[in-house]
């Protein structure tokens, strides 16, 4: 057979128990049912301690929940006892469940083999009154009712009053009110907000350790983050901005003298070297060419230049300025080829001076340090890096070239140079690698803390985002908080209410005036508290009340959950309810257990009797069933006292009452005996009836639309309460003295008759058996 999905059947549909069997159970040894009529009313199950009576209630709750809440608070000792000492196998439990409107009951079958030793090993068979089987009640859609209603009140369950915790009682009681859903969303809210609040933590706790790691780091823009850093909602704007800018050091002004000093680019030594000799070859040729014609040559050239012009223009003659030489045609050839040797010789000294001038201006582009080396960078530079030694070197070399330079010779300057040079590249070099490597230094640190600025900076635009989230959250959880205080609230009230009346008639005689109780706070605030006052004075319940008053409270507080109207569970089994309490508060017990009876199947077991002397007392509708154990483990039930022998028992006490008068003896003992027919009538229609699938409801509406005895007596007998004239007839079968005591019952309660009324108890007693 397919698995069935619980979620997928209807809601159950009200359920009655009608049997519990057991064999070989706790203190049950050979099979033993209680029976029960699946319908509204009280049943009390009595008997002494260690009469098994426990074991009845311990099994229902075992077939049906897999579990037993008594067990929860024993030794292994009590759990492992759980089989029976005198007859353990066969080991079974069957509950037999009636469904409103069903024609066949619900079987919920436990059973445990041989070799089982532990009780959780059990086999449950379910039949359905649909014919299908299952294995467990959860398939019947009936788990989520077990463990939001709870049908079954132990000693267990009242003690966890006092021993549970705030939040395990209102756990306990918070599920009747249906409001899981919006619960779940309050812990969705819960999860979210957790997860955002670790986020922003993760966030604002890696900013501090950024903060303390930035702190050790000397660079401006380590300090200028820090600044960021330190307000409330740093701005990532500027932040960004600052790992974006490359030149976000100029304010530094060490930083700035190292660049420029690490951007100059002075000559090697071999440069040095060439323009040193340059200079030296330069002046050499000048110099040469002085010494020679070519010294001259331009000067020659002039003039010659100035003769021939003059034979151009005046022709040959003597010579104008000497008058000794003749300027004629053989002088002018002559002076034309000598012109032009000058001409060559001028050109040549003018290149040797251009040469010279070249190298000279060489010499000073290469030791005009002043244009490429500022003199305050040096001074930065010489304190910052530490390298104070190296910049006196340097300068004192430079010092040594620069301003000699217009007073030495060509020879003298190039030798300087030659001299000088080098060590005071050499001293530039070693200051150009210090500020290189500090940049360098400066650069990874801060790059090092740039990176983790930069991650950081991604999760801190994350945490932004997610502290708007926050805040939503936060409002949504602040609305829904009120919601569920407010809808808790409402739903609870009815609940609280029926507590508060429960606890009105228990109280009997306490002066703890109990001002309802609440459902309070939510999560790992949750908790039940029971305002109330003691003669005038605002306390806590809890704190003042006795063992019995607490007792009393815990029937108070489950019974209406137990009894809610939203549970498919028409019964509630209640295991000891009498303890502690005195006995006031037991007659308050019975006429609550009478309320609750008159709309749910109230199963009661107890070993105090003073709890069934009350009901019978108090003359409250009860069916009292007696159990007895033998010698191994045999258990007997047997009716105590059902409504007909009530009435018949009340019957023969006023009969024997001497005190009374016969006339008024009359009315009373055959007004019990018709009251004892009409109690086995009303057992008989509730029985068939329901038995036939007739709902509850209904049968109850047609046993109050029955008057008088005659409608009552054929409803039972016939199925229709309007044939009240064939009654007589059908009840004489049973023999005339059925009539005749039936005609007594009807007539005696209007006045005195002459019936024998110790006739009239026994005729009942067998017509009622009839009637049945």
């Amino acid at each position: 057979m397919p698995a069935r999905d619980p979620s997928t059947r209807p809601r159950p549909q009200p359920l009655y128990l009608e049997s519990i069997s057991v064999a070989g159970f706790r203190g049950v040894g050979p099979q033993q049912s209680l029976r029960l009529q699946p319908h509204a009313g009280l049943s009390l199950v009595v008997g002494r301690n260690g009469s098994g009576k426990s074991s009845y209630a311990e099994a229902a709750e075992l077939a049906l929940t897999g579990d037993s809440a008594r067990w929860a608070d024993r030794n292994s000792v009590f759990k492992d006892g759980w089989r029976n000492l005198h007859c353990g196998s066969p080991c079974e439990i069957e509950v037999l469940l009636r469904a409103d409107g069903a024609a066949k009951p619900i079987r919920v079958r436990r059973s445990w083999r041989d070799d089982h030793t532990q009780a959780h090993q059990g086999v449950s068979n379910i039949l359905a009154d649909d014919g299908n089987r299952y294995e467990k009640t959860a398939e019947l859609g009936w788990q989520q009712p077990l463990e939001v209603y709870r049908p079954f009140l132990t000693a267990s369950d009242l003690a966890r009053l006092v021993t549970s915790t705030p939040s395990g009682l209102f756990d306990a009681l918070a599920p009747i009110l249906g409001m899981d859903p919006i619960l779940d969303a309050d812990k969705r809210l819960m999860r979210i907000r957790k997860d955002l609040s670790d986020q922003i933590a993760v966030v604002r706790s890696a900013r501090d350790a950024l903060r303390a790691a930035l702190t050790r780091v000397d660079d401006p823009r380590a300090q200028t983050a820090l600044a960021l850093l330190a307000k409330r909602a740093p701005d990532l704007d500027a932040l960004d901005q600052l790992l974006a800018d490359v030149g976000s050091d100029l304010s530094d002004p060490v930083a700035v003298a190292a660049r420029r000093l690490v951007a100059v680019a002075l000559p090697d030594v071999a440069y040095a070297d060439e323009v040193s000799n340059e200079l030296l070859a330069a002046a050499a040729q000048v110099a040469d060419l002085s010494a020679t014609r070519a010294g001259t040559a331009d000067q020659a050239a002039q003039l010659l230049r100035m003769a021939v012009t003059f034979h151009d223009e005046h022709g040959g003659g003597p010579c104008p300025v000497c008058g000794l030489g003749t300027l004629d045609a053989d002088w002018r050839t002559h002076a034309g080829d000598t012109l032009e040797k000058l001409q060559r010789d001028a050109v040549a000294v003018e290149a040797g001076h251009r040469r010279l001038q070249d190298a000279r201006a060489r010499v000073a582009r290469l030791l005009d340090l002043d244009r490429r080396i500022s003199t305050d960078d040096l001074e930065v530079l010489a304190g910052a890096l530490d390298q104070a030694d190296v910049v006196k070197r340097f300068r004192s070399r430079a010092d040594e070239l620069h301003p000699a330079t217009g007073q030495l010779s060509d020879d003298q300057l190039a030798g300087d140079l030659q001299a000088t040079y080098p060590p005071l590249l050499e001293a530039f070099v070693e200051l150009q690698e210090a500020a290189s490597a500090w940049l360098r230094h400066r650069h990874d640190t801060w790059r090092e803390h740039a990176v983790a600025l930069e991650d950081w900076l991604v999760r801190a635009r994350v945490a932004a985002e997610n502290e708007a989230k926050l805040k939503r959250v936060n409002a949504a959880r602040d609305w829904l908080k009120s919601a569920i205080s407010a809808l808790r609230d409402q739903r609870f009230q009815p609940f609280a209410q029926r507590s508060q009346e429960i606890w009105d008639e228990l109280r009997q005689e306490s002066n703890v005036e109990l001002s309802g109780m609440r459902l309070d706070g939510t999560n790992t605030r949750r908790k039940i508290s029971f305002p109330a006052k003691v003669d005038g004075t605002a306390t806590s319940a809890m704190a003042v009340m006795s063992q019995g008053e607490l007792q009393a409270l815990g029937l108070s507080v489950f019974l209406p959950r137990a009894c809610a109207d939203d549970s498919p569970f028409r019964f509630v089994i209640i295991d000891d309810p009498v303890q502690s309490m005195d006995p006031s508060k037991v007659d308050g017990l019975a006429q609550v257990l009478a309320s609750l009876a008159e709309t749910r199947q109230v199963v009661v077991f107890t070993h105090d009797n003073r709890l069934p002397e009350a009901v019978r007392r108090l003359r409250i509708e009860a069916t009292i069933w007696a159990v007895t154990r033998r010698d191994e483990s045999v258990v007997e039930i047997r009716k105590n006292s059902d409504p007909v022998e009530r009435y018949l028992n009340d019957a023969t006490a006023i009969l024997k009452a001497e005190e009374l008068a016969d006339n008024a003896r009359y009315p009373l003992v055959s007004g019990f005996c018709r009251s004892a027919l009409e109690a086995a009538c009303h057992e008989r229609i509730r029985r068939e009836r329901i038995a036939r699938g007739e709902r509850h409801g209904d049968v109850e509406e047609l046993i109050e639309k029955a008057l008088t005895l005659n409608q009552v007596t054929a409803l039972a007998l016939f199925g229709d309460l309007h044939r009240g004239k064939d009654v007589l007839g059908r009840i004489n079968r049973f023999g005339g003295w059925a009539g005749d005591a039936f005609q007594a019952c009807k007539q005696g309660v209007h006045g005195p008759g002459t019936f024998d009324l110790d006739v009239l108890v026994r005729d009942a007693r067998r017509l009622s058996e009839h009637l049945r």
